[in-house]
C-alpha cells in the first residue's frame, strides 16, 4: 500500500514540476516581448520583424500559461504601439476577463482616446482612477479633472 501512495505522490510531482517549467518559460518569453518593445519605443520605431517576433512569442506564453494575464496585457500594449486601438481594447478586455486591474482601465482609455473615442475613454479612465486614485497622474492633462470628477474624488 505504501508503495501505491509513494507513485501517486511522484506522478503528482511530476506534473506540477512539469506545469512550474511552463509556467517559468512563458514569463520568460512575455520577459523577452517587453524588452524588444521597450528597446522599440525607445528608438522610435516599429520594426515589422520585431513586432511579429513579439505576437509570436505571445502566442507561445499563452499555450504554455493560458492564464498568465501580462499576455493579454502585453498583446494590448503591442496594438497601442502599432496604433491599431480597436484590437488593443479587445486584448485588453480579455485581460479583464482573467482579473480587473486597474491600468487595465487606463490602457482601455488610451486605446479609446487614441481613436477618437473621448467619451469612452473618460469612462475607462473614471473607473481606473475610482479603483487606484494614483492613477490620475497617468491620464492626459487636458482629461484628468473631469476624469477625477467623474472617479467621485475631490482634487
Amino acid at each position: 500500500m505504501a508503495w501505491v501512495v509513494l507513485v501517486a505522490v511522484l506522478a503528482l510531482l511530476t506534473l506540477q514540476v512539469r506545469e512550474a517549467s511552463r509556467r517559468f518559460r512563458a514569463g520568460r518569453m512575455l520577459r523577452q516581448v517587453e524588452i524588444l518593445t521597450l528597446r522599440e519605443a525607445a528608438s522610435g520605431r516599429v520594426s515589422p520583424s520585431v513586432t511579429a517576433a513579439n505576437f509570436r512569442l505571445l502566442r507561445k506564453a499563452e499555450e504554455l500559461d493560458p492564464l498568465l494575464i501580462g499576455v493579454p496585457i502585453a498583446r494590448g500594449s503591442q496594438y497601442l504601439f502599432l496604433r491599431r486601438p480597436d484590437e488593443a481594447i479587445a486584448a485588453y478586455e480579455k485581460a479583464l476577463e482573467l482579473e480587473i486591474r486597474p491600468e487595465i482601465h487606463l490602457n482601455i482609455g488610451r486605446a479609446h482616446l487614441m481613436a477618437g473615442r473621448e467619451e469612452a475613454a473618460l469612462g475607462a479612465f473614471a473607473l481606473a482612477v475610482r479603483l487606484a486614485p494614483g492613477l490620475r497622474r497617468e491620464v492626459p492633462e487636458e482629461l484628468r479633472k473631469e476624469v477625477v470628477r467623474r472617479a467621485g474624488l475631490s482634487g
